[in-house]
């Protein structure tokens, strides 16, 4: 293997591990939550469902086995087919021909300066990717003008077709030379080739575009899509049979304590006796009386009371005044902002409790009633417990966690502004660049067009704030700011180089803040944007800058 080669391949090793993980990571997190949701009550109507369609499931499992054993074998198929066509053949047989995927354009159109393709109606070109069959070539008196073959120089296979023919003579006296050329090219290849560079023969047998799909399958990429297949055909089972597990417990526990499945199946379809159906789920009272495991989550607990819901949105919304922010959900909720922890909040009975991260000996002679339950080992970090059953509590609470922000310092998000009303007040509004540009279509137009002259720098790089400023390494280009609603573009050159040139602009050397930026051109029309950019290209050239390559 070339350097190259071996830098790709651990390259893409190294992007292959790193997606490998983050797709395990995503998988495994899915199958927790996925489980934990069962178990806690969550899929209860799913699992009636399921319960209730049981002879449809089979079926649609049944289908979905055999869709899935489908595709493998056809992923197995393509990827033994791909390394079929990748071996790298220098002899061909006549009874099995050889795949080769054509790799370059030279090949797949008519030149126009071939008149010997019109005259002959040679119609038989290939596309890039196509999947050609190479056969064995025939004795070199039988070959003949205008026949495509595969001839190799320098280690690599080229697909060409036969121009011209150089009979023996003095230089070679015993063998024929051919001089070849490709239909989209001007000129005939370099070199003649000999009979015994010609590796094979092409008899108009192809099929389109599939040879992209055989490059990639021989990639590295293509291994290592093979390998995550062969892993989720491995682990998706394992991982299915845990959640019919964990499902086909939770069913048994809705059995053993709904006495009439039929009842609550038919008010999940809104049926009249929905009422039946809510007192037997719902009445937690006679369930837990019976040893019933109460597994509501917080939201499903918040739900059952009115009061409490009402409370905890009014706190919720302070909560999300900060900047970042996360829930960690369960039969209790959980904030946290990164790694502080912030409140943790349960519903006991009817009662809203909040656990508040705060030191409850700092608040032993204030106004504030709350409980020590440093004690309890589950919220070691959340001491300060607030039972929240009437409004005031609710202010206490919020003001509580105010003074928690300040003593970890937490960043809260930026207010909305109203630009309208703050002008309304004379307030000055700084605004970006990219702002003010936002819903002004003309200047927009007139500066992507201005951009993209730009672009054509090899280095360039962009200073964003109320201005736009573009850079190419250390050496001033353009300054953009919009004044109103007109862009203004502050170009570094020298205006009185320009005074007597058709171009319309001001002298801003004048202003500290443009001394390296002192030529303003005014962009209001379509002619003014061809004046900047001409500008521009004056620029670039004065001082060298470089530019980046085009492909050919």
């Amino acid at each position: 293997m070339t350097p190259l080669e071996i830098y790709a391949l651990v390259l893409c090793l190294i992007v292959y591990v790193m997606l490998a993980g983050l797709g395990t990571f995503v998988l495994i997190l899915v199958y927790k939550l996925t489980l934990k949701l069962i178990k806690c009550g969550g899929s209860d109507q799913d699992i009636l469902k399921d319960y209730e369609k049981h002879k449809e499931k089979k079926k649609s499992c049944a289908i979905e086995c055999m869709s899935s054993i489908l595709l493998c074998a056809f992923l197995v198929v393509a990827f033994i087919f791909s390394m079929y066509a990748g071996c790298d053949t220098t002899s061909y047989n006549e009874d099995i021909p050889a795949f080769n995927v054509v790799r370059s354009s030279s090949m797949s159109v008519k030149n126009e300066k071939n008149e010997y393709l019109f005259k002959n109606n040679l119609n038989n070109q290939l596309e890039t990717f196509d999947l050609i069959l190479i056969h064995k070539k025939p004795k070199q008196e039988e070959l003949k003008k205008y026949d495509i073959v595969v001839y190799e120089i320098d280690n690599v296979l080229v697909i060409h077709r036969i121009v011209n023919i150089e009979e023996p003579n003095e230089k070679h006296p015993d063998e024929r030379w051919f001089l070849l050329q490709g239909d989209a090219i001007s000129q005939a290849d370099r070199f003649p080739v000999k009979y015994e560079q010609i590796k094979g023969i092409y008899k108009d047998q192809k099929v389109p575009f599939i040879g992209s799909f055989i490059l990639f399958m021989q990639s590295p990429f293509g291994y290592m899509c093979m390998i995550l297949v062969a892993l989720a055909i491995i682990f998706t089972p394992i991982f299915e049979k845990s959640i019919e597990k964990a499902t086909k417990e939770r069913l048994d526990i809705i059995l053993s304590t709904n006495q009439d499945v039929e009842l609550a199946l038919t008010a999940e379809n809104g049926n009249q006796a929905s009422q039946d159906s809510e007192e037997v789920e719902y009445d937690w009272k006679s369930r837990l009386s019976s040893g019933y495991k109460d597994n509501r989550t917080f939201i499903e607990r918040l739900d059952a009371t009115d009061k409490a819901k009402n409370y905890y949105y009014l706190i919720e919304n302070k909560i999300n005044e900060l900047k970042y922010c996360r829930v960690i959900d369960g039969k209790v909720r959980t904030f946290k902002s990164k790694n502080v922890p912030i409140v943790k909040f349960a519903v006991r009975g009817k009662t809203l409790n909040a656990y508040l991260s705060l030191n409850p000996q700092e608040f032993v002679d204030s106004k504030y009633i709350f409980t020590d339950v440093s004690s309890v080992k589950k919220f070691a970090n959340y001491m300060m417990r607030v039972k929240i059953t009437s409004d005031r509590q609710v202010k206490w609470t919020i003001e509580l966690l105010e003074i928690l922000y300040q003593k970890y310092n937490l960043e809260k998000l930026p207010q909305v502004i109203d630009w309208r009303e703050r002008l309304k007040n004379s307030k000055r509004v700084k605004r970006t660049f990219k702002q003010k540009l936002r819903g002004n279509q003309k200047a927009k137009k007139y500066y992507n067009l201005i951009e993209e002259k730009i672009s054509e720098l090899k280095h360039y790089r962009i200073i964003d704030g109320a201005t736009r400023t573009f850079k190419s390494k250390a050496t001033p280009i353009v300054k953009l700011a919009i004044r109103g609603k007109t862009l203004n573009a502050y170009l570094s050159l020298n205006p009185q180089e320009f005074v007597d040139s058709k171009y319309i602009f001001t002298d801003a050397s004048n202003v500290k803040k443009f001394n390296n930026y002192k030529m303003r051109v005014k962009i209001t029309s379509d002619r003014q944007v061809k004046w900047t950019i001409e500008l521009l290209e004056t620029l670039f050239i004065k001082n060298n800058l470089i530019r980046g390559e085009k492909d050919v």
